[in-house]
């Protein structure tokens, strides 16, 4: 019975392609081709090409992968929206870093484990991440501390005016005025710093102790980040590159690698040249007698990588040293910080920064101080990032034909 339903359906099926051949003009399937068509699939293969797209449902599987895809994407996001800041620094310190890393992977025994140097070249850049942050909390325990003491003793003596505040250039009889107004006498201490007791203190330093917190969870996400980075970058590097080429062609594979140069250039300018800025203004602020010339230092070099923010700081100090009569070295400070910062900015951090892309200083610039004010510090690296990328395109757009 069963082979005679088979026998069946393939007459029929053999029927259908001399109707076929007859009156849609369709390519003849011989009777070989039928006998290895599933029977399945057999209608879909015999009717018209027209008759085929109607019932195909590949275009609806396409546009539900697509869709699928997008939502999978989404949610991911909204997974991962909390480590997305880290991941990102995650990123931008891999890109930055792979070279050295590369370099120091071939001075170890070739039977390493991959994991092996990973794992020490990640507590590498975490000694340097969590070092300065380290020294930077102990210093403001022990300013903290100071500034108690200072309260507690003005409320109960008074604190005059310091002498050297009075030979500040212009301002310094004002501020000595204000001072003493203020804070001279036990009396006046007391009404003006009413408001800064134990209770305003101790919230002052839990806001502060729950910044340092968040931010040493983000530096513990991302150095585990990148641990998995430096193992599997190379793999991982090949793939983006594939999927890349994919989507957007051998142009997107191009704009791909022109921003890994612009991101190793963008943290080999601001990181870099800063930290020679701090530690040549941290020598000079030794020289010249300041106080504590090695927290100066790194808060210069810190403020360096944002424009037109170390010049506060070296000039701050300037005032210093008139007040205490050094006019000789505050001028010396100021002339040797404004040279180097102009050095470093106008020569040495534009040809880091734009030489993959000949981005010049004036959107290097905007680059660094749009990013600063959409995306906080990551965008000291995303701005000029963005703007190479923008730059790029356009000049692939124009130049071809």
């Amino acid at each position: 019975m069963i082979r005679e339903n088979i026998l069946e359906k393939r007459i029929f099926a053999l029927s259908l392609v001399l109707y076929g051949k007859l009156h849609l003009r369709e390519p003849k399937k011989s009777g070989k081709d039928l006998l290895n068509i599933p029977l399945c699939n057999l209608g879909q293969s015999l009717l018209p090409s027209n008759t085929m797209i109607a019932m195909t449902p590949t275009s609806y599987q396409k546009t539900a992968r697509i869709i699928a895809s997008v939502l999978f994407v989404l949610l991911g996001f909204w997974i991962l929206h909390g480590f997305l800041v880290a991941m990102a620094w995650a990123f931008l310190i891999a890109i930055a870093t792979w070279p050295f890393y590369s370099w120091a992977r071939l001075k170890l025994p070739r039977k390493t484990p991959s994991w092996v140097s990973s794992l020490l070249f990640t507590l590498l850049v975490g000694a340097l991440l969590f070092g300065p942050l380290i020294y930077g909390v102990f210093k403001a325990g022990q300013e903290a501390i100071v500034l108690g003491q200072f309260i507690a003793h003005a409320q109960r003596e008074g604190a005059p005016a310091p002498e050297w505040l009075q030979h500040i250039p212009f301002i310094g009889n004002w501020l000595t005025i204000r001072w003493n107004s203020n804070l001279a006498t036990p009396e006046a201490a007391s009404k003006t710093l009413a408001h800064i007791d134990s209770a305003f203190l101790f919230r002052w330093g839990k806001t502060i102790g729950f910044q340092v917190i968040h931010r040493m969870e983000v530096l513990a996400f991302t150095l585990l980040t990148l641990f998995f980075l430096y193992r599997d970058g190379r793999i991982l590097g090949k793939k983006s590159l594939c999927l890349i080429r994919k989507l957007l062609g051998t142009s997107g594979e191009r704009y791909a690698l022109h921003l890994v140069s612009v991101i190793r250039g963008t943290v080999n300018g601001l990181i870099l040249v800063s930290l020679g800025e701090g530690i040549l203004l941290g020598i000079a602020y030794a020289i010249v007698g300041l106080p504590d010339p090695v927290t100066l230092g790194g808060i210069t070099g810190i403020l360096a990588m944002i424009p037109f923010a170390a010049p506060p700081v070296f000039c701050t100090a300037a005032l210093f040293l008139i007040a205490q009569g050094m006019i000789i070295q505050a001028i010396g400070i100021v002339i040797f910080g404004f040279s180097v910062l102009f050095i470093a900015d106008h020569f040495i951090r534009p040809v880091l920064i734009g030489g993959a892309v000949n981005l010049p200083f004036y959107w290097v610039l905007l680059g660094t101080l749009g990013g600063l004010s959409t995306f906080g510090l990551l965008g000291l690296f995303a701005g000029p990032t963005i703007i190479a990328a923008l730059l790029v395109a356009w000049k692939d757009f124009v130049d071809t034909p």
